[in-house]
């Protein structure tokens, strides 16, 4: 297990170089997850969503776009900057019982701290609207993240 750990931190750590930034994240409905983003402020994320009584765990993909951004506090670089973000995305989670697609507006808060130069500690709320395959509905969807983005 600490293998594989040392070896996700060094791939993202890799990962985050080529791509612009990489992290990971835990929320609702996928309960841990990893994200890749671009300088160009577009974010890759495939979840795990976990699976009801008696049913597998799936998978999630999701591709969102921060559309505005800009900084709520900062203390010049000496301990904290305090950003916040906005932007729109879709979900799809389709390998499980019940497939289903999401669009969502989305608004987050991320801190980065002096010590840590390239962390970022982010939480986000998304709200939208979710669009069931099998069967056939549709209802109002919400989702939250909690992460860390290395850039």
């Amino acid at each position: 297990m600490k293998k594989a750990a040392v070896a996700l931190t060094l791939l993202l750590t890799a990962l985050a170089g080529a791509v612009g930034g990489a992290g990971l994240y835990s929320g609702y409905p996928e309960v841990f997850g990893i994200h890749f983003v671009t300088a160009e402020g577009w974010r890759m994320s495939v979840g795990l969503l976990p699976g009801a009584a008696g049913e597998t765990p799936s998978v999630a993909l999701s591709l969102d776009l921060v559309l505005a951004a800009g900084t709520i506090y900062s203390d010049g670089g000496e301990t904290l900057d305090l950003a916040y973000y906005a932007g729109a995305g879709g979900t799809a989670s389709l390998l499980r019982p019940n497939p289903e697609i999401n669009g969502h507006a989305m608004l987050g808060l991320e801190a980065y701290f002096t010590a840590l130069k390239s962390a970022g500690f982010f939480t986000e709320l998304q709200l939208g609207q979710r669009f069931g395959l099998a069967p056939v509905e549709t209802g109002p969807f919400l989702g939250f993240r909690a992460g860390l983005t290395l850039r």
